[in-house]
């Protein structure tokens, strides 16, 4: 079976180890670098983010001086840890029957291919672009703080009206709503004591099951319904707390995932689990709670009406597809959104191959058309 330059490097990407937090992007990083080096006509620029971790910025100049706002495509090197029993290899990237295997083939080293590889055949093509086109390889995108891109800000790298997009898995459809996600750690402190006599302890894990119950019934009743993702949720991603059995547990450490919605904010949000921690502890005497929030306040983000980037990839989706693009919301946080929460900016979106129900997953896959497709689409963008 033939496959096209992109579902290769696809291939090549998946292969390389990346994972994140039990690894780093360095390997991959050095792959790129050496595939960039075969391009003329590019400037690259690398920003060291940690130890064995680095930011790739290439740029491709417009064929004339232009105001124009860049158009910054990101794509980040790292995945999640590779868990679980799977069927296929999950560094072999095998295909079957039209899908790509392996950790990183939808979320994302196929949105990543298909930003560098859209940018080397509008280079080595040397079509004439109206405005300066930007991809950005980043790192630590799974990370809690996305150390990434909060680098590529702070060290002036994003323009501030720049057009930020993110080829992350959205089916090929284009998101233009982030959904919010705001992590929160809770160390809730009792009072030890024999389970013989219980009444001298203060049950810790008792009072983090009372903040769970309490959180959970607000979140519930909230009136929040938005179109595309409907109500907000919290879930419990980790719970640990005593020691023994026959001990009273002393202490407890809760974290949660809460998952904002249009309008919702950060603050809300918070005033949220305050009340419920607070109303918990008040039903186990003796106990106490301390509340962290582990990574950034990230609330929801919307694309502005009207943006002019959404406008570009309607436009060059049509052109290679001959339809309209369907709009849709990404359920997470992304790059170009945080980005985006950093400066302010709203010009930004997500479009890229997979479906995002495969990231993550065990026998993670991409459907190789819609790489071909994305690739396709995103020549189109680098011209408008």
């Amino acid at each position: 079976m033939s496959i096209s330059e992109t579902v290769q490097l696809t291939q090549q990407l998946v292969r390389i180890r990346s994972e994140n937090p039990t690894g780093t992007e360095k390997e991959c990083a050095a792959f790129i670098k050496r595939w960039l080096e075969s391009i003329d006509g590019i400037d690259v620029e690398v920003q060291t983010v940690e130890r064995d971790r680095e930011n790739i910025i290439v740029r491709y100049k417009a064929a004339e001086r232009s105001s124009l706002p860049p158009l910054v495509i990101l794509a980040h090197m790292d995945t999640v840890p590779i868990e679980g029993d799977w069927t296929y290899d999950p560094l072999g990237a095998a295909i079957i029957d039209g899908k790509m295997y392996g950790r990183g083939a939808c979320d994302m080293k196929s949105g990543l291919a298909c930003a560098l590889s859209a940018l080397k055949e509008v280079v080595t093509k040397k079509i004439a672009t109206k405005r300066d086109v930007y991809v950005i390889v980043t790192v630590d995108e799974e990370g809690p703080y996305m150390k990434g891109a909060i680098a590529l800000v702070d060290g002036g790298y994003i323009k501030e009206d720049a057009l930020l997009l993110a080829t992350e898995p959205t089916n090929l459809t284009v998101a233009t709503v982030h959904k919010g996600t705001i992590w929160y750690e809770l160390l809730v402190e009792g009072r030890s004591a024999h389970g013989g006599n219980a009444h001298l302890g203060a049950d810790a894990v008792h009072a983090a099951s009372e903040i769970i119950t309490r959180v959970k019934d607000k979140v519930a009743r909230l009136p929040y319904d938005h179109a595309i993702f409907g109500k907000p949720a919290i879930s419990v991603g980790t719970i640990s707390g005593g020691h023994k059995t026959n001990m009273v547990a002393g202490s407890c450490r809760v974290e949660l995932d809460f998952r904002l919605v249009p309008p919702m904010t950060k603050e809300e949000a918070n005033r949220i689990v305050q009340e419920a921690a607070q109303e918990g502890c008040r039903v186990v005497d003796g106990t106490s709670v301390q509340i962290n929030h582990y990574g950034h306040e990230r609330p929801p983000l919307e694309t502005e009406e009207n943006s002019v980037l959404i406008e570009m990839i309607k436009a060059a989706f049509f052109e290679v597809e001959g339809k309209d693009i369907e709009v849709s919301g990404f359920p997470a946080y992304t790059d170009a959104s945080m980005i985006a929460l950093k400066t302010g900016n709203r010009n930004v979106a997500v479009f890229g191959p997979g479906h995002l129900n495969e990231a993550h997953a065990v026998d993670e896959f991409v459907e190789i058309e819609q790489i071909d497709r994305c690739k396709d689409v995103l020549v189109k963008l680098m011209q408008k």
